[in-house]
């Protein structure tokens, strides 16, 4: 159903909706639960958060933008397993490199995945 609304509302538009969907159902529901008050609010306003607020929003928008061409362009079985292949290598390499998880006993589920990536974007 995503390929067919991409197609049908364009690119930009499609994201742009989910987004604002999503942001107005995610703050309605904190409003309602009480966790969101004015002070939780102001901490948001101060310029360092509202800079990488941004930093956050620009790529989240690159790469929505991306997927969302990647699914008009080829099957979006491909590009989910491509996304969640590519996830698993990213998330252990900045595990093991940042936050010094050992990666002793993970390297073949690790090369497996990719590998099935690889051969999925060889077709």
């Amino acid at each position: 159903f995503d390929k067919a609304a991409v197609q049908a509302a364009g690119t930009k538009m499609y994201y742009m909706y989910g987004r604002l969907i999503m942001a107005f159902t995610t703050l309605t529901g904190s409003r309602a639960a009480g966790q969101m008050t004015s002070t939780s609010l102001n901490a948001l306003l101060k310029p360092r958060s509202l800079s990488l607020l941004g930093a956050i929003c620009a790529s989240d928008a690159v790469y929505m933008l991306s997927l969302y061409k990647a699914v008009s362009l080829i099957s979006p079985v491909y590009v989910s397993a491509i996304k969640r292949g590519g996830g698993v290598l990213v998330s252990s390499l900045i595990g093991t490199l940042l936050f010094n998880e050992p990666a002793r006993g993970r390297e073949v589920p690790i090369l497996t995945i990719v590998a099935g990536v690889v051969l999925l974007c060889m077709k």
